[in-house]
């Protein structure tokens, strides 16, 4: 074969490889200069902080990012705000960007136009009892009183489901009590109730206050397995999770058997490709910064990106790309 047939031949098939590359393989440009407003908490809220983390972060490695944190009401407001293009990035937990994508619950109209960026840190059910009790299970607690957390919390909604999910019906077969995270150790202690919930952050105050005077004599119910598969095979938004050992004094071993809802970074979906892009790099690339910056940035992890996302609400296209490349999708 003559040598200019054997070019021939190689840059055909050069060709041929160039055709059938993946497209996602294509670099991402960098993000235009952009001014963005990321809805957050109230200022004494755990989002208002980590807002102010992630922004520097973002802003620091992309500096034609300008990134303002806005302090707000929470969840609600900050779909509502997107919802009205007031905002272009915001924090929700997962079960409210769910019924927002819906139309339902609190949310009266569809709000379609928000996407998923990131998922990070989760709020986790914590139910906690004492031995002299004499509960050992959730199906324990018949005729016991139950403090849900202050009125209109999270707690609320989310306890009546699980425990009458076990067969107890509430004001039939047990009383609630809603009692702030602040006053509900103490109400364990003096005998006002008999188990204090609390969905929050892992550690939380006043589990750290009933663990530390009672150690191991407290007891952390978690919902039956069976119970839980069906509870969680109606709601995506809620994934399985445990506390971590040490965590609390007199557990120093994992305590699994619980779940979570995840808090999630989302985005307004005119955000532009290399924007979204450009956000879940920084936070995913640099964890160790965040985390120095604000103690929960060590749940914003590569293992819990697409917590909260996944089958709940789309993905941002710029997010999806990044994801993918990386495998987490």
């Amino acid at each position: 074969m003559s040598g200019s047939r054997r070019t021939f031949l190689s840059i055909t098939a050069l060709l041929g490889v160039l055709a059938y590359a993946p497209l996602a393989s294509a670099q991402m440009p960098p993000p235009e200069k952009q001014f963005l407003a990321l809805a957050t908490s109230s200022v004494g809220g755990t989002w208002f902080p980590l807002g102010g983390a992630m922004a520097g972060l973002i802003s620091k490695k992309y500096p034609q990012l300008n990134v303002n944190v806005e302090a707000t009401g929470g969840t609600v407001d900050n779909l509502k705000l997107m919802k009205n293009r007031k905002v272009e990035l915001a924090y929700s937990t997962a079960d409210q960007a769910f019924a927002a994508f819906r139309g339902e619950g609190k949310f009266d109209t569809k709000i379609d136009n928000i996407r998923g960026l990131v998922g990070g840190h989760a709020i986790i059910w914590q139910l906690v009892t004492l031995k002299d009790r004499g509960v050992k299970s959730i199906y324990d607690l018949k005729g016991k009183r139950i403090s849900l957390g202050a009125a209109g919390s999270i707690g609320n909604s989310i306890g009546q489901i699980v425990i009458e999910a076990h067969g107890l019906k509430m004001n039939q077969d047990w009383k609630p009590e809603y009692i702030g995270h602040a006053q509900g150790a103490g109400a364990l202690r003096d005998g006002q109730v008999d188990a204090v919930l609390n969905i929050s952050s892992v550690p939380t105050g006043n589990m750290t206050d009933i663990t530390s005077t009672h150690g191991a004599d407290t007891i952390f119910l978690v919902p039956d397995p069976k119970v839980l598969d069906k509870l969680t095979a109606d709601r995506p938004y809620w994934v399985r999770a445990k506390i971590t050992g040490g965590v609390y004094k007199g557990h120093d071993k994992d305590l699994p058997g619980s779940f979570a809802v995840s808090t999630i970074l989302i985005a307004d979906q005119t955000l532009p490709d290399a924007t979204a892009y450009a956000i879940v790099k920084t936070l995913l690339e640099n964890n160790a910064e965040l985390t120095k910056a604000h103690s929960l940035g060590k749940e914003w992890t590569t293992e819990q990106a697409t917590n909260g996302i996944k089958g709940v609400i789309p993905f941002h296209p710029g997010a999806e790309k990044y994801l993918k490349e990386k495998g987490l999708l």
